[in-house]
């Protein structure tokens, strides 16, 4: 129900949504832009109903949400050196690779028309979508795929390796479907191997968010 709902909710909810608020034609006229002016919107009420069914999973197999979660104030360089890792390793793949990608596959102006396709939304929206979704996509989205999925998928498949790839990529497809899966597959296998081998999901989250934090501040404002 949790590897499949986030695709239902993402693939299908959503454009259902958008389309009922403002009518099929004008949604067809530009998806893009409908889609993020609605999506900031709707995701983070997604991020939330995802964690408390996973929240409520964890309560009904009697397990405690602080060892899924991990430690959180001891040892506290290495939740640091996690916290950073993760945060440069997520600005590189997508702030740099990303980009240089995109250009290389769809022409050296594409990426250049990423950014002005969110630049078109109301700035109101994009201040908005620096503030409630990174937030809730770091705590709720890490919660989901890493701290649950992956360990169940871990006592199903009885292969660390199996349920790290598997989660990734149900991680990507709740992305949608572009370049923009690719890379988050990577993240969700990089981020899925840190927290199978430490059990901290803390330091996973706050890069998460910082991630998308600082990746929203670039496309919008600078």
């Amino acid at each position: 129900m949790l590897s499949i709902l986030p695709l239902i909710l993402n693939g299908l909810a959503t454009p259902a949504i958008v389309i009922s608020l403002v009518s099929l034609p004008r949604f067809l006229e530009d998806p893009f832009y409908y889609i993020y002016a609605y999506g900031y919107f709707l995701w983070p009420v997604y991020h939330v109903l995802l964690a408390g069914i996973a929240l409520w999973f964890i309560k009904t197999e009697r397990e405690s949400v602080r060892e899924v979660v991990g430690p959180v104030i001891d040892r506290p360089w290495l939740t640091a050196f996690l916290t950073i890792a993760l945060l440069g390793f997520s600005l590189v793949l997508f702030q740099l690779v990303q980009p240089l990608i995109t250009k290389l596959i769809y022409g050296p102006k594409a990426w250049e028309q990423v950014m002005t396709g969110f630049r078109r939304l109301w700035q109101s929206i994009g201040a908005y979508s620096l503030v409630v979704p990174p937030i809730t996509a770091g705590v709720c989205e890490e919660l989901v795929w890493r701290g649950y999925l992956l360990t169940r998928f871990k006592r199903l498949l009885r292969r660390t390796w199996m349920a790290i790839l598997l989660q990734a990529i149900l991680f990507g497809l709740w992305h949608g479907a572009s370049l923009f899966t690719l890379f988050s597959v990577i993240m969700g296998l990089v981020a899925g191997f840190v927290y199978a081998k430490t059990r901290r999901l803390v330091p996973i989250m706050v890069s998460h968010w910082l991630s998308d934090l600082t990746g929203l501040a670039l496309m919008y404002f600078i």
